[in-house]
């Protein structure tokens, strides 16, 4: 995935910010909304999750540029570009840009958060068979993880691609350390420990190829920029 259009810096997107003036009620509908985005985002990942490329086919269904999703060779219409333009002008023409809106962000808290539901479903179910050091363990890990992303991502949204890679390569071994604790869960139901274990390793490989790409890019536009 191209993480980001670097051509195209977000710093354009506050030009106009003198002119906005919201309020709570305004800020607190627009979370409402990006709440909407990642529930949307969830719902296309849970039916396409078992498919081969199916981050790729969510970002068009979620209807993300296709420069910002890198790997991906979707063709449309001029009829359908112009009329999905024409809808994403007429949603954001008086919202203002904010990481919130990064499908990065979207991708990796929308999956930390199922991450954070299956931990906690699982934990009912077992029924107390976990001792709270080992709970403790696990969601710290998950912790790390998900700050390291969204502090990637919010370098990575200033530009600062160096400092994008070293919060990312931090939550690359957040995930490395999630996947050690998964190992030591233990449970006497089997079957429902394998299917927890099934679930987040799939989760955490999605999240590790989804910042390995952003890594890459960000890589590539640091080169580019000393050749400049």
């Amino acid at each position: 995935m191209s993480a980001y259009d670097f051509d195209n810096s977000s710093d354009g997107d506050w030009e106009n910010s003198e002119e906005l003036s919201w309020n709570e009620f305004d800020w607190q509908r627009y979370l409402k909304q990006n709440d909407k985005e990642i529930a949307e985002f969830l719902g296309h990942y849970h039916r396409l999750k078992h498919k081969p490329g199916h981050l790729d086919e969510i970002a068009q269904l979620m209807k993300w540029e296709v420069e910002d999703w890198g790997g991906a060779d979707f063709e449309e219409t001029d009829e359908e570009m112009e009329q999905e333009e024409s809808e994403a002008a007429s949603e954001t023409d008086f919202d203002p840009y904010s990481v919130h809106k990064h499908p990065v962000y979207i991708v990796s808290h929308g999956l930390y958060q199922h991450l954070f539901h299956c931990w906690e479903h699982f934990l009912t179910q077992s029924k107390g068979s976990v001792d709270a050091i080992m709970g403790a363990r696990f969601a710290t890990s998950l912790h790390a993880g998900e700050f390291n992303a969204v502090m990637g991502i919010n370098a990575l949204d200033m530009g600062d691609f160096n400092l994008a890679v070293c919060h990312l390569k931090n939550g690359l071994a957040a995930v490395n350390h999630t996947m050690a604790v998964l190992q030591e869960v233990r449970c006497e139901n089997v079957r429902l420990l394998q299917a927890f274990q099934g679930e987040v390793l799939q989760v955490l490989f999605d999240l590790r190829d989804l910042w390995l790409r952003v890594m890459n890019d960000c890589r590539e536009e640091e080169r580019r920029g000393k050749e400049r």
